[in-house]
């Protein structure tokens, strides 16, 4: 054991000593308790540099050195575990295993022979998949076992909220006397406006009496309309009665979650101060954030929830990245992929549905993957998988979405994938973004929640921050890359467009009417208030709403490329041949730089559109192309 250079003899001993108390009383201590013990733990590992972080850097990893790297993995396998709980080894073992697989691929026989000799000592680890899985399982739910709740009373306060929200509100004794009489009142006034509505001329009244009747009508049908509100106000205050009922249910058990929630961040080893740097050097698109912001969820809100999300997690996600496809339902990708882990918010997003998908990334660590996947093998009633529709006769999930049947709080915990990602983080995490939600989770299944709360106080194991810093790495280095192709791109456009003037020549006003509105209506543009912004060449260029590739209509520009002015009337014939207009979604200078391509291909804006214009790549060739006189 190496020892820091400020840690004297007497105080590493008392250190010493204080670590085999804890440990020796650990699995005797319940409560919120035992995380504060598990804080300390790893505060006098620190100190004594018996951290995961010192034996990660032992490991030696240089993707520049790959054999070497294989070599020190190989090693560390056999020789290099002991800080590993044994429960975990089958999880070390595979991210052991990702390492490798993430390196360089050299030839050569000392290469070959390196990687065999590292794949065999995997395979020694790992012989046993489920029993691994199951293992590590049952060392978060242990490590974490530490709430002390009143189950039962969270429990029935939880089925009196069903029982009200599955029930329609009922009347008052009091709200049910005033709405019969109100019922009363209205009727009565409903007979004497009948009974007024035949008083006319015909019946013998004179003009007199038929005006003071029709007075009489009037203000009867003013008081039939305002105990109608009456009615109305009654039925409103029994439904508000009912919501009010449930929120007060549901505010009864906010104390115990948020004390939950509070034993996680206070055991979290992030600072506030991190978690919101973390968050805020996050990748948030601007699409995703225009998108959001219509919803409700404000930039600021997301980057407040991430952060604490990234405290109640002990730091262990690293980069995201937010963008949207326009998709109704949310999705996360690239799980444990160094480049692009990327979370799309779909037609309803909120900091739970945040967290549902954020956690979806804590499966790239192979401890995090085994332990939700121990948690279904123990608790699935049998192998079989059922189809999600059939469990919750919810229409809604597609037929090839299967799930293990058992009592989970929701079916889709018990979602089963090819690739053995889970549901179990997601859902699990997302219990904790709220206060009722964290009640629930530890009252209904106290399993599920030691698991949350053994893994998010652990640290990352040894194989797992060689890993993270491997891709972190990987990750920098595509995004230089990405910024120089960027670069690159952007060059292109300032090349292509710079060539292309616009000038206002007049040329839409020349038009015959005629020729005027079949260019702007659904034959040609679709939008019937475009306006005319000028010329270059033969083409023409508008601005306003059209439809794009996706079939959405939204704000842009218009390229038609037309010969002809005043008319489109076909020679020696009444018929007229309308140019197509091709949309395009960007500023000004792709506009120009649109108009470019289409020259050099011909003139053919539609050919451009489908097949040039989008492609990134083929644009920077294109623009490649060009001589400087040309440009």
């Amino acid at each position: 054991m190496q020892i820091l250079d400020d840690v004297g003899g007497v105080e590493k001993l008392k250190l010493v000593r204080e670590l085999g108390v804890i440990r020796k009383n650990l699995p005797e201590v319940a409560g919120v308790n035992k995380l504060t013990l598990v804080k300390r733990v790893r505060e006098i590992r620190q100190l004594l540099s018996v951290s995961s972080i010192e034996t990660a850097a032992s490991l030696s990893i240089d993707p520049s050195n790959p054999v070497e790297s294989i070599k020190s993995l190989t090693n560390y396998l056999r020789n290099g575990l002991s800080a590993v709980p044994e429960a975990l080894l089958g999880a070390e073992a595979d991210t052991v295993l990702k390492i490798i697989n993430l390196l360089p691929s050299e030839r050569g026989d000392e290469y070959q022979d390196a990687r065999r000799e590292a794949v065999s000592a995997v395979s020694r680890i790992t012989s046993n998949p489920n029993s691994s899985m199951i293992a590590a399982f049952d060392h978060y739910k242990s490590a974490g076992n530490v709430f002390d709740i009143d189950s039962q009373a969270i429990i029935s306060v939880l089925e009196s909220v069903d029982a009200l929200t599955n029930t329609a509100p009922e009347d008052t004794p009091e709200i049910a006397a005033q709405r019969k009489a109100a019922d009363e009142e209205y009727d009565r006034l409903q007979d004497a406006l009948s009974k007024l509505l035949t008083i006319n001329a015909a019946n013998g009244y004179d003009k007199e009496a038929i005006d003071k009747a029709a007075d009489e009508y009037e203000a009867t049908r003013a008081k039939k309309n305002e105990v109608w509100g009456q009615i109305r106000g009654l039925s409103e205050k029994k439904y508000d009665d009912h919501k009010k009922r449930i929120a007060e249910l549901k505010d009864s058990i906010t104390p115990v979650g948020q004390k939950i929630i509070d034993a996680l961040l206070n055991s979290s080893k992030v600072t506030q101060e991190h978690a919101d740097s973390w968050a805020n050097s996050q990748i948030i698109e601007k699409s995703a954030i225009t998108r959001l912001k219509k919803m409700g969820y404000p930039e600021a809100d997301i980057r407040r929830d991430m952060a604490e999300f990234y405290r109640v997690t002990g730091g262990k996600l690293r980069q995201v990245r937010l963008e949207t496809n326009g998709s109704k339902r949310a999705n996360a990708s690239g799980i444990g992929h160094f480049e692009d882990s990327v979370i799309r918010p779909g037609s309803n997003f909120n900091k739970t549905v945040l967290w549902h998908e954020m956690a979806h990334h804590l499966e790239a660590d192979s401890a995090a993957k085994a332990a939700s996947n121990g948690y279904l093998l123990k608790r699935r009633k049998s192998e079989k998988v059922y189809s999600l529709k059939s469990l919750t006769r919810n229409p809604g999930y597609r037929s090839n979405e299967g799930a293990y049947d058992d009592n989970f709080i929701d079916h889709y915990i018990g979602k089963v994938y090819p690739d053995k990602t889970t549901e179990v983080w997601s859902m699990g995490i997302q219990y904790l973004a709220t206060p009722q939600d964290a009640a629930m989770m530890v009252a209904k299944d106290p399993e599920m929640a030691a698991l949350m709360a053994g893994y998010l106080q652990a640290d990352l194991t040894p194989a797992m921050k060689a890993l993270q810093t491997i891709q972190d790495s990987a990750k920098d280095k595509a995004q230089e890359k990405r910024e120089q192709f960027k670069s690159e791109y952007e060059l292109a456009l300032d090349k292509l467009s710079a060539g292309v003037g616009l000038v206002d020549d007049g040329w839409f006003g020349a038009l015959d009417p005629v020729d005027q509105e079949n260019l702007l209506s659904s034959w040609g543009m679709g939008d019937p208030s475009a306006k005319f912004i000028g010329s270059w060449e033969n083409y023409r260029v508008f601005s306003g709403k059209f439809r794009g590739k996706t079939k959405r209509v939204s704000k842009g520009y218009a390229v038609i490329y037309s010969r002809q002015s005043g008319t489109f009337l076909i020679p020696g014939s009444t018929s007229r041949e309308i140019p197509s207009a091709v949309p395009v979604h960007g500023d000004m200078r792709e506009v120009r730089a649109f108009i470019k391509l289409a020259q050099m291909f011909g003139d053919d804006p539609r050919f451009v559109r489908w097949n040039v214009f989008g492609d990134e790549g083929r644009v920077i060739r294109e623009a490649n192309k060009l001589s400087g006189e040309q440009s």
